[in-house]
């Protein structure tokens, strides 16, 4: 039993899910197999830019018209019967999507995992049943009924036992049947409403449904031909890794690295699944396989981590920064879900850099406002330089007097620098 993961580049247009439909009859048996797909091309943006000008009181039905329509058009161009209900189902899709917006909700984010998942559930359904029309065999899944969360909105925690027995009930026998098509990204709670399990989350759905079926593999179709030492766009000396262990592709995706989700690697080492991210261009060429391989790399890798923020907590009255100050403050970073990727603290202050989320950063500055002297600095970079060389760090064209914050360990250069400085 396999996964395919395909993501929103994969399928962002007519062409693009004929060329799935080929890889599917090609590099699989078209039964025992779980297509994990998402929402298609820039789709997120779209829905995501909606929930803004909603919340704003803007007027969003140019967007709302521009989602109906790009997803139309595909369906016009895949389907032979331009009679088919999958018109009938994009049209009542976009009718729930206008609908939720317009629930009352506790919060924005509750808002927003109710509706950014209509981008998967139009994907899915236009795939499921353009690969029915050409004769391969598949069932619909809706991933939130499946893949049981808490709720934390935007950033779910899965319920393992749960999923996994609600996947084990009934995808055994809905296998020996054909291939089910489900969605990326998004989950469910026990009182039927929708998560999403973060941005660009698809990859760790694929990992969910193979933890918990046992699969023989997983395979992310990206437009790249495997993974790279470094951002080629960015760094001009890059290679292609053949094999990594697990371990070092969690490092490189906890740094920031955007082939693979971060939480994606765990779930399969633990239970021993080959992960390869192949080229959904030249299908046929090898990618890069992630397993339990015992050779780390030794060729410099850059990583570039955008949408940093810098916060810096000073004492007030001159008195060192003690570790129940530290701890209260990290604690208060875990409550928010603010993710903490750099920390550096002296006598007198504890300076942390952090994914930018406004809101998050906000309530946080206001927690401790009374105790510390607070900056902020947005619009920052993380650049991370796993096994780096002199001659790595000249690529970089980096002045020391452009970093913000620089940290060393053993084989690993983390600095925090303007985003587009280098």
């Amino acid at each position: 039993m396999k996964v395919f993961k395909f993501g929103g580049a994969s399928v962002k247009d007519a062409e693009s899910v004929q060329n799935v439909k080929n890889i599917i009859k090609e590099f699989s048996d078209q039964k025992q197999l779980v297509v994990v797909v998402s929402a298609m091309g820039k789709t997120t943006n779209l829905i995501e830019n909606i929930v803004v000008k909603f919340i704003k009181g803007d007027d969003y039905q140019q967007e709302l018209d521009k989602l109906k329509s790009f997803h139309l058009d595909i369906a016009h161009e895949l389907f032979k019967n331009q009679e088919a209900s999958i018109f009938n189902q994009i049209e009542k899709i976009i009718y729930d999507l206008e609908v939720h917006l317009k629930l009352r909700y506790f919060s924005n984010d509750e808002l927003y995992d109710q509706v950014v998942c209509y981008g998967e559930l139009l994907s899915t359904h236009i795939i499921s049943a353009y690969l029915n029309q050409e004769e391969v065999e598949t069932k619909f899944l809706d991933a939130r009924i499946y893949i049981q969360t808490d709720e934390y909105w935007r950033e779910a925690s899965v319920d393992w036992n749960w999923t996994t027995k609600m996947i084990k009930a009934d995808l055994p026998d809905y296998l020996q049947n054909g291939i089910v098509v489900t969605q990326g990204f998004i989950g469910g709670t026990v009182n039927n409403k929708t998560t999403t399990l973060g941005r660009e989350g698809s990859d760790y759905t694929a990992a969910i449904f193979a933890y918990c079926l046992d699969a023989e593999t997983v395979c992310v179709w990206k437009d790249v031909p495997g993974i790279m030492s470094s951002d080629p766009r960015r760094i001009k000396e890059v290679e292609k890794f053949d094999e990594l262990p697990y371990k070092y592709a969690a490092e490189l995706t906890y740094f920031g690295a955007s082939v693979i989700h971060p939480k994606t690697i765990r779930p399969l080492a633990l239970k021993n699944i080959p992960l390869f991210v192949n080229s959904f261009v030249d299908p046929a060429a090898k990618g890069t396989a992630i397993g339990n391989f015992t050779d780390f790399p030794s060729t410099a890798s850059v990583i570039f981590k955008g949408k940093q923020s810098l916060i810096r907590f000073e004492e007030k009255d001159y008195l060192n920064v003690s570790k129940g100050d530290l701890g209260v403050i990290f604690t208060e970073c875990a409550r928010l879900n603010l993710k903490v990727n750099m920390i550096k603290n002296s006598a007198l202050s504890l300076s942390i850099c952090v994914n930018h989320r406004q809101d998050k950063i906000d309530k946080l500055m206001n927690l401790f406002e009374d105790r510390f002297k607070i900056e902020m600095i947005k619009d920052l970079e993380l650049v991370t330089i796993k096994n780096y060389k002199e001659d790595t760090i000249n690529q970089l064209d980096l002045s020391l007097n452009d970093v913000y914050m620089r940290q060393y360990s053993k084989d690993t250069l983390q600095i925090v620098v303007n985003e587009g400085s280098l």
